[in-house]
């Protein structure tokens, strides 16, 4: 059937498929019965011997099987959300009634965007991807403090695990990402728009032109993206699938939209701001939705329409490297910036870690523990003999880690400033974000979305909490059976 109009597909979805719930689009026989019982669930999150080794060889797929899969992750966005009546997302809740939903997704530690979507298409966590912050950790030229995050880090620098784009590409298939974390300069993705500070810059040479041809991007620089505000930002992110999707559909096409996570730190949760990101996004994958149509894909598409963490608003901001300058551990200049010492904290949100310029100073790191461990704003202190249990390489497996991680407790945020006097804020009087994530993830606030849509998608089925490290299992079964 071919349904014509802008809002054609959205009135056959929300008028036309609920009369279907009982049916199915395919067999269900794909959904692995321990899925569905959600048994293979570890709450501590430390155990990934569920994924198949095979995984990065891509023998799974079947290059013939003529079908694509679509990933689209809205980053931040709480599982709870959707039962917000006030918010108005039509196409997410079309998708939700007329595919698979989950309660939630608990993500892997640390709950932050990088290693969250590192984590989507890995199946294993930071312990074995080695991704913890939104870059690379950068320490200084004799391998000390200070220490800084590179965000500019190519994937290769990054991910220590295969991809899911891996596995396609390996298989003959087509990859493609749209905005997608730690993907710079990836050498099996076909088409990329890599999640960088220097993101048109770092698209793939093809894809460039084309999107500045098309008229999506005015130039070939970086302001062709930068000089829109966030929802002109969503917009051309979305163009570019649009594009990818009209003109050489990939086998697999990872889209990252990320302006809602933004307006939530910068206003909180439930703000005007934050609602209305959400509410553009969702007509931005209405976008998509109509790409698809367009193009005669739909009905040969699996849809996941996932996050990477929730969110919790953060009315108090603690200043962790304050802390240790006021100890003497850390030497700021006259400006108030770091310039060395002996320990030093990277931290956003809910999560830090801990460099020491002598690693092998156990009394210091000791100290330091307790000094933290003291604040009433911190939930954990954790030493390197208990990263394992809370899903973190150590220093022996990854020169990403430090000598302790520390996780706010929520309500709580740390940050790295070291400009104020004080070490603990008020974060709406001195201009901090307003909500974070980064906490431990066995706060329910941190659950993620998962929505499956599409063929080989039962309709209608629910599902408690899913762990995250099974987006890659749900992809290979249904490519399995389509």
């Amino acid at each position: 059937m071919q349904i014509i109009g802008k809002y054609g597909l959205w009135l056959f979805l929300l008028i036309v498929a609920p009369v279907r719930l009982d049916a199915q689009v395919e067999s269900g026989s794909w959904v692995h019965p321990s899925i569905e019982s959600g048994s293979w669930v570890d709450p501590n999150m430390e155990s990934a011997s569920w994924v198949d080794p095979s995984m990065g060889s891509g023998s799974w797929i079947d290059p013939s099987m003529g079908s694509h899969v679509l990933i689209i992750s809205i980053d931040g966005l709480r599982a709870d959300i959707l039962n917000n009546s006030e918010v108005e997302i039509p196409t997410l809740r079309s998708l939700a009634a007329n595919g698979v939903m989950a309660e939630g997704m608990q993500p892997t530690n640390p709950t932050l965007t990088w290693p969250g979507h590192t984590t989507l298409v890995t199946g294993v966590g930071a312990h074995q991807h080695h991704v913890l912050f939104n870059g690379k950790v950068m320490r200084s030229t004799d391998g000390g403090l200070p220490v800084r995050i590179n965000s500019r880090a190519s994937k290769s620098e990054l991910v220590r695990a295969p991809t899911l784009y891996d596995a396609f590409f390996e298989s003959g298939l087509r990859t493609a990402e749209i905005n997608w974390p730690a993907t710079r300069f990836a050498e099996t993705i076909h088409d990329g728009f890599p999640d960088s500070p220097d993101n048109v810059g770092s698209m793939t040479d093809e894809l460039q032109w084309d999107l500045y041809e098309a008229g999506i991007l005015s130039d070939m620089t970086n302001f062709a993206l930068w000089q829109h505000d966030r929802a002109g930002r969503d917009r051309i992110w979305q163009q570019a699938a649009s594009y990818l999707i009209e003109n050489r559909m990939p086998d697999l096409l990872l889209v990252h939209f990320l302006p809602y996570d933004s307006a939530t730190h910068r206003y909180g949760l439930n703000s005007g701001e934050s609602k209305l990101a959400l509410e553009n996004t969702d007509a931005l994958i209405g976008d998509l939705m109509s790409s698809l149509e367009r193009s005669g894909q739909l009905d040969r598409t699996t849809i996941f329409v996932i996050s990477d963490h929730g969110f919790v608003d953060t009315p108090r901001t603690i200043l962790p490297n304050l802390m240790l300058h006021y100890e003497g551990f850390l030497e700021l200049d006259e400006d108030k910036q770091i310039i060395g010492g002996r320990a030093q904290v990277l931290a956003t949100g809910g999560f830090g870690m801990v460099y020491f310029q002598d690693a092998t100073d156990e009394l210091l790191i000791e100290e330091v523990k307790e000094l933290f461990e003291h604040h009433h704003g911190i939930e954990k202190v954790i030493a390197v003999d208990e990263f394992q249990d809370f899903g973190l390489p150590e220093p022996t497996e990854s020169d990403q880690v430090g000598q302790l991680a520390i996780f706010a407790r929520p309500g709580f945020a740390l940050n790295i400033a070291t400009e104020h006097d004080e070490i603990e804020l008020d974060s709406a009087a001195y201009d901090f974000a307003l909500a974070h994530h980064g906490f431990l993830n066995h706060h329910r606030q941190m659950n993620a979305v998962f929505i499956a849509w599409g063929r080989g998608i039962d309709i209608g089925k629910e599902y408690g909490i899913i762990d995250a490290r099974t987006l890659i299992e749900w992809v290979k079964m249904s490519s399995r059976n389509l």
